[in-house]
């Protein structure tokens, strides 16, 4: 069973084991026994006594399973690799329980309807990506019918690659909804990014990890600003990108990578806008509304040069104010308390 192109390795695995007639359990158990490979992402790599025993099995080259894995994307963008870490930036988390999960995967239901096989992609697990840049459609993280997360590795050895394991219903079946225009650039110029190891912020030429590194930082400013709309980092976000009014912050209030597809989407727009605006007039802005070190750092330590630049410009601190006032134990926000009921939602698997 050959790997397709962009295939990503853990619905490789899936994919062998349907056609061998056999549930995927059954086959990674006969891989490796006494591994619990359902409780880890299969897609961060794995280890080379592991892989060893993968490349005799299937007659495949292992440089063939590392180009289907996160390995080769995570170390161009600069991503630690480290199997111990819950989340790796940029990369869609699973949120595994067993062999149940919560998100982690995209499709899209034209491609999968075209294929002569069909079969998921690298590219679906990117945070980034949110649409199919072939088809011009949004991706999907959940089954069309009965809203849960796409899970191959649950399916049973009489399924197809395309059946959503928990209603039976085939994801192709899915309606296609276009994507932004908006979407698709951001999209498009960050594989670029990726692709040719340098990106631009303004006209500055900066390398790949430097490029997401600013990003990461901007979606970080800009979901602060979504959570607090009297802010004057919102007021000065939105001098230089007006539809900063209408981003709401996500329902769950998660890290980005576990965020659903549409609320990534609204955020990675925004993103691509200040990042074609460049440093000169964030500058420009910043100092218009007189915001401090303390207010653009929001705790972070290390900043993207650029940013830091601006930071040692300004002052770092804003004027004291009297810290004698009475503490008055006041019930939870309004938005504190959806927080946590959408995230209970979640963990029951009733909710995006």
């Amino acid at each position: 069973m050959n790997i397709e192109q962009d295939e990503l390795f853990s619905t490789w695995l899936v994919r062998a084991a349907l056609a061998q007639g056999t549930d995927p359990l059954v086959l990674a158990s006969h891989l490796w026994p006494g591994w619990r490979v359902c409780t880890i992402d299969l897609d961060r790599g794995v280890s080379e006594e592991c892989a060893t025993r993968l490349v005799q099995e299937s007659g495949i080259q292992y440089d063939e399973f590392y180009s289907a894995s996160f390995l080769p994307i995570a170390k161009a963008i600069g991503q630690e690799i480290r199997a111990d870490r819950a989340i790796w930036y940029w990369f869609l988390a699973l949120g595994s329980r067993n062999r149940k999960r919560h998100g982690g995967l995209q499709y899209c239901s034209h491609c999968l309807a075209t294929d002569t096989r069909p079969y998921f992609r690298v590219q679906w697990r990117l945070a980034w990506h949110t649409c199919c840049a072939i088809h011009k459609i949004c991706l999907r993280d959940r089954c069309w019918y009965c809203h849960m997360p796409i899970e191959p590795n649950r399916l049973s050895a009489q399924d197809l690659m395309s059946t959503c394991p928990s209603c039976k219903r085939d994801l192709r079946d899915a309606v296609m909804v276009p994507a932004s225009a908006s979407s698709l650039e951001f999209q498009e110029y960050a594989d670029n990014v990726v692709i040719t190891n340098s990106g631009f912020y303004g006209a500055h030429q900066l390398k790949t990890t430097e490029w997401f590194f600013l990003a990461r930082y901007l979606l970080m400013l800009l979901r602060f600003t979504a959570r607090n709309q009297t802010s004057n980092v919102r007021k000065c976000l939105a001098s230089l990108l007006p539809s900063v009014s209408c981003l709401k912050p996500p329902i769950t209030g998660l890290g980005f990578e576990m965020l659903p597809t549409s609320e990534r989407a609204n955020f990675l727009e925004s993103v691509g806008v200040l990042i074609r605006t460049g440093p000169e007039h964030f500058r420009s802005a910043v100092l218009a509304h007189s915001l401090t070190g303390m207010s653009l750092r929001q705790g972070w330590q290390i900043l993207p040069q650029y940013i830091h630049d601006i930071v040692q410009e300004i002052p770092q601190l804003a004027r004291s104010r009297s810290t004698n006032i009475a503490v008055v134990s006041a019930p939870k926000s309004k938005q504190t308390v959806l927080y946590k009921w959408a995230r209970l939602q979640r963990k029951i698997r009733r909710f995006p």
